[in-house]
């Protein structure tokens, strides 16, 4: 017996970094642009969620009564 999905390809996925480098440079480089922001964007949740729990955990400012 054998799980349902084994051996079949994936509907959806992700183009690997060699499809990516076979583009012509200014598509290259948007597509660089793009993984770059969201990359920025996702250290920078990261950051925030960081001070919002440091800040929680210490006291120093009350996350629930920005949302109230």
């Amino acid at each position: 017996m054998s799980a349902t999905g084994i051996g079949k390809e994936p509907h959806v996925s992700l183009p690997d970094l060699t499809s990516v480098a076979k583009l012509p440079k200014p598509i290259k480089a948007l597509v660089y642009l793009i993984m770059l922001s969201a990359l920025t964007v996702a250290g920078i949740g990261a950051l925030l969620a960081t001070i919002a729990i440091i800040g929680q955990l210490t006291g120093a400012f009350d996350v629930f009564g920005f949302i109230g």
